[in-house]
């Protein structure tokens, strides 16, 4: 027994550190199958903050528009599992409209402990693309009236190069330092300036209309002792 417990003690940090503090990280757990847009609410533990409409993609679908290798979006194979989600934004000369997840965390985070952010993320049917999304963490549910960009405070999801691929998962990540008690974690663009990127002509200024959409899947939140255990391992930018 004694030796049991002295086990116990010199892995339990261990085991703490390693923990994904996300629930429903893949979107695989639902409560239904989609079939139109706007539905990551079938989506256990998953909500959207806004009057935005981020989708809903699952194999279950009984059509071809939201399923996951071939949809409305252009399509591709879950990074794990059978299901992932989508989010649109755009920008039509200053009407925004820019969608973003959320979900509760299993536990509050530990004031002044460093965590892993990472999520695996492909670029769906698109002429534009972003260098980053972010990850926003708050005591209490964010909320917005309308499809507005948030422009709060965020940390950064990147991977030091723009987000183009659309044949594979590209492994972004950030690292955080808890305030403490932040429980909420919502997830899209909070960039404070023009993002967009047009892929064609290498131009962040090349139209008035401009739109990405990113399929997104395997989000994870991890304390982690430094900067260093918060990477993206080679092995992990394709699907598995």
């Amino acid at each position: 027994m004694i030796r049991s417990i002295v086990i116990f003690l010199l892995f339990a940090p261990a085991l703490l550190i390693s923990q994904n503090l996300v629930p429903n990280p893949g979107f695989e757990q639902k409560n239904s199958c989609p079939d139109s847009p706007g539905q990551i609410n079938m989506a256990t533990y998953w909500i959207t903050p806004s009057m935005a409409t981020p989708d809903y993609f699952n194999d279950c679908s009984s059509g071809l528009d939201y399923g996951t290798e071939f949809n409305k979006k252009g399509g591709q194979v879950a990074h794990t599992g059978y299901a992932y989600a989508g989010l649109q934004f755009y920008n039509l000369n200053r009407n925004e409209f820019f969608e973003y997840i959320q979900t509760r965390l299993d536990t509050a985070l530990v004031s002044g402990q460093l965590y892993c952010i990472k999520a695996f993320v492909s670029l769906g049917k698109a002429e534009y693309a972003f260098r980053e999304l972010g990850a926003l963490l708050s005591v209490t549910e964010v909320r917005s009236p309308d499809a507005h960009k948030l422009k709060l405070s965020y940390t950064a999801l990147e991977n030091g190069q723009y987000l183009l691929d659309q044949d594979q998962w590209m492994c972004i990540r950030g690292l955080y330092k808890a305030k403490g008690n932040e429980r909420l974690l919502t997830i899209g663009d909070f960039s404070p300036g023009d993002e967009f990127w047009n892929i064609q002509t290498r131009s962040a200024t090349d139209s008035l209309f401009k739109s990405t959409f990113y399929f997104i899947d395997d989000i994870s939140m991890e304390a982690v002792r430094d900067s260093s255990e918060c990477r993206c391992s080679s092995h992990s930018l394709s699907p598995q």
